[in-house]
């Protein structure tokens, strides 16, 4: 996706400080609950362990944001597979209606959260369906 290039292109120098930023799991991709076409969706990164906010070089490209996030409570399943489309949505499905029963608020975002590379066989690859809860 463009999202993903123009990330993968800020942490390969493409930064003010011409910095090149290790590459971390999970490449992370959200959407909010809006299930039309044009519906926006985010790609994020994780920066590496160590890393601080504050000494991150500023993003060449005005599109790239950096954003700190605090610590949150989610409700998660991981799965092995392709995080396709169809998965993803049961998967999200699945967890929403568990939260539901147990009485749990959930946020209108679902996050996919892939870990592995996109050339890994699909049978290998680590997935989590991960939705912020408010508890």
């Amino acid at each position: 996706s463009s999202a993903f290039s123009k990330l993968f292109n800020y942490i390969s120098k493409g930064n003010k400080s011409s910095e090149k930023i290790a590459m971390t799991a999970p490449v992370i991709t959200a959407q909010k609950a809006d299930n039309s076409e044009s519906a926006c969706w985010h790609v994020s990164f994780v920066m590496p362990s160590g890393s601080s906010f504050a000494h991150l070089p500023d993003p060449n490209d005005p599109q790239v944001r950096l954003r700190e996030l605090g610590t949150e409570i989610c409700i998660a399943k991981s799965f092995r597979g392709r995080a396709t489309d169809e998965l993803s949505k049961k998967i999200t499905n699945e967890l929403r209606a568990k939260a539901l029963e147990a009485n749990i608020a959930l946020s209108d975002e679902t996050r996919i959260c892939r870990f592995d590379p996109p050339f890994k066989p699909g049978i290998l690859q680590y997935n989590e369906i991960v939705i912020p809860a408010f508890i």
